[in-house]
């Protein structure tokens, strides 16, 4: 009976562990890291909440949304592992920069930039796109942004 509850025990707090998963971005990530194709379905599920999230954001966005970068800095680790169906991200993020720079949250736009830095570092993207569109934020009204676009 004792091994049986425990065997039970653990099988609920597996099941427990893979509840959570979807919301635990850090735990998530770095278990594709180690298995991108383990864990295919769940990144499946981060890429399109993102996507959700940013049709939802796109309504108003001088928000703030928490959510919206834990998920952006999220695929931003990831993207290498899943470059196939990443193809698309940067350039969204490029995109989205492009055309809301001077209207986002100062936060959500740092950390567009960011997720972009750390792309480029990985050489996931080119260089002189980045470059291009680092220059052209520079008119916005951020500092911070400013002196960590300089430093990059």
């Amino acid at each position: 009976k004792l091994q049986k509850k425990s065997k039970q025990e653990m099988d609920c707090s597996t099941s427990r562990q893979s509840n959570q998963l979807p919301t635990n971005l850090p735990q998530l990530q770095n278990l594709i890291k180690r298995d991108p194709q383990s864990y295919y379905e769940e990144f499946q599920l981060q890429y399109h909440h993102y996507k959700a999230l940013l049709q939802l954001f796109l309504l108003n966005p001088c928000q703030d949304s928490k959510t919206l970068q834990d998920l952006v800095m999220f695929l931003a680790q990831v993207s290498q592992s899943y470059a196939e169906e990443m193809k698309s991200f940067p350039d969204d993020l490029q995109t989205l920069l492009k055309q809301q720079a001077t209207v986002l949250h100062p936060d959500v736009r740092m950390v567009l930039c960011r997720a972009l830095i750390l792309m480029r570092n990985r050489n996931y993207i080119p260089p002189d796109s980045l470059l291009e569109l680092f220059f052209g934020l520079f008119r916005c009204q951020d500092k911070l942004l400013r002196s960590t676009l300089y430093s990059h």
